[in-house]
């Protein structure tokens, strides 16, 4: 295995990021799946089906090993390399076309260090598989909540969830991690180190293949407190309205409150969480305003978190849908002059779900942001649209309807997003994910400079 020289220089700082107990797996030649075979077909069956992801081939990695020797296959040929771990990238950017894809979900092992508290773990394990595997411990790792998703991707772009106001993003709770570059040299990296920094919210398939990654854990919350506001029969006027009044009650909830405003033809559910009992008269309190202006508002549940997580966890896949970032946002004046017509347009077309979720919180602390190049941290709130059908007759319409509510988004000014919800057609979307882009093409010309590693829409140089 090759080691540039500043892995070696952290080699003895970074030894848990040597290959497993145990040693590392023999090697397996594992052919190289191009078009044509089952393999290939199977290999390129992404959550989203209504992907068609057309690689010039798939390698299935479950060592460095492996990674290594696909790099070295893709420079050989002239492809660009993506990387996949769970397959859930909306656009379908971890199986670029003409690339090779590195499929990464076998890599999937994960270890617990019960003194420090931390969480060593390889790119494929999913939410579904950390969460079973910390909680039995009493711990959890902030992330997101589809089941399904791989802890790889979700980390690189930022990684946000119910927890992530309490505790930070998933990215902030990174401590260390194990890169393999364009050139096949292993990297180790952890504390101030530039490379580590880039990864806290640098995006997926920019630098190189992260494929361990150790984490912070935190302590399981006991239980998940939720209760949901609920509106029918909605005009345009009265979104607006219960818009601008859920905006004002959420701006100052406690951090280990969580809201989610949901609008579906039109329908609106309010979701809220906490997890501290303590906080439960604070947040009422904080709601009253939107309690008056809605239908119906549940009374307080509170399972088990380790139960409550799980009605999270989503639809299984496959499943057809066109969703996206639909803005990073301050607040309820960057979509005072466009929610009416966004209201009208998520009414006219079945299938279209417009939400906003509450940001801030632990998210904004400087700390984070210094030791991060997660872009949006000012921001309080992320909405998103999302497009579903059962019947593929209307698929059609309803990716119309997602685009059209995209542009008239972005002709009101809205252009900042979230990398881990992209969509093929934001104009600058190098500059809507990362800002300022310096330090991250800094990172790219010292690790892969000849954009071996080549995201549709990810760093350039």
């Amino acid at each position: 295995m090759i080691l540039s020289r500043r892995a070696f220089l952290h080699l003895g700082s970074s030894a848990y990021l040597t290959p497993w107990a145990g040693g590392q797996q023999p090697v397996i030649d594992r052919a190289i799946d191009l078009p044509g075979s089952d393999r290939y077909r199977m290999a390129c069956k992404l959550f989203n089906s209504r992907l068609e992801p057309k690689p010039a081939a798939v390698k299935k990695c479950f060592s460095d090993d492996e990674v290594i020797a696909g790099i070295k296959w893709a420079r050989a040929q002239k492809k660009s390399i993506s990387i996949k771990s769970g397959g859930h990238c909306f656009e379908g950017y971890c199986m670029a076309d003409d690339s090779l894809s590195l499929d990464m979900s076998g890599m999937n092992k994960m270890s617990f260090d019960q003194n420090a508290k931390t969480l060593t773990v390889e790119p494929g394990a999913t939410l579904r598989q950390i969460n079973d595997f910390l909680l039995a411990k009493g711990r959890v790792l902030p992330a997101g909540s589809c089941a399904g998703v791989g802890i790889g991707g979700l980390t690189l772009g930022g990684g946000y969830g119910l927890l992530a106001r309490q505790y930070g993003l998933t990215c902030d709770q990174l401590t260390a991690l194990r890169m393999i570059d364009a050139q096949g040299a292993v990297h180790p990296c952890e504390g101030d180190h530039e490379l580590l920094k880039a990864c806290r919210g640098g995006g997926n398939g920019n630098f190189g293949v992260i494929t361990q990654f150790r984490f912070r854990t935190r302590k399981a919350p006991t239980h998940l407190y939720h209760r949901r506001f609920k509106a029918t029969h909605l005009t345009p006027e009265k979104v607006s309205l219960l818009l601008e009044t859920w905006f004002a009650s959420t701006q100052e909830l406690p951090r280990d409150a969580f809201s989610a405003f949901v609008l579906n033809g039109k329908s609106l559910t309010v979701l809220l969480t906490h997890t501290d009992l303590e906080s439960q008269a604070g947040i009422t309190e904080k709601m009253k305003p939107l309690a008056k202006l809605v239908d119906t508002v549940t009374r307080y549940y509170a399972p088990l978190y380790p139960a409550a997580i799980k009605a999270y966890y989503g639809r299984p896949g496959p499943l057809p849908f066109k969703n996206a970032c639909a803005g990073m946002l301050q607040g309820f004046a960057e979509l005072k002059g466009v929610v009416e017509a966004l209201a009208r347009q998520v009414a006219d077309t079945g299938g279209v779900i417009w939400q906003c979720n509450t940001l801030g919180g632990a998210i904004q602390d400087a700390a984070y942001k210094e030791a991060s190049v997660f872009a949006h941290r000012d921001c309080n709130y992320m909405s998103e649209i999302q497009g579903y059908w059962d019947d593929p007759k209307r698929e059609a319409a309803v990716i119309k309807a997602v685009d059209a509510i995209q542009t008239s988004l972005a002709d009101h000014g809205i252009r900042r997003h979230y990398c881990n919800y992209p969509d093929r057609n934001f104009t600058h979307p190098q500059k809507s994910y990362f800002g300022d882009l310096g330090f991250l093409q800094k990172i790219k010309l010292q690790y892969d400079p000849d954009d071996v590693f080549h995201h549709p829409q990810g760093v350039r140089v």
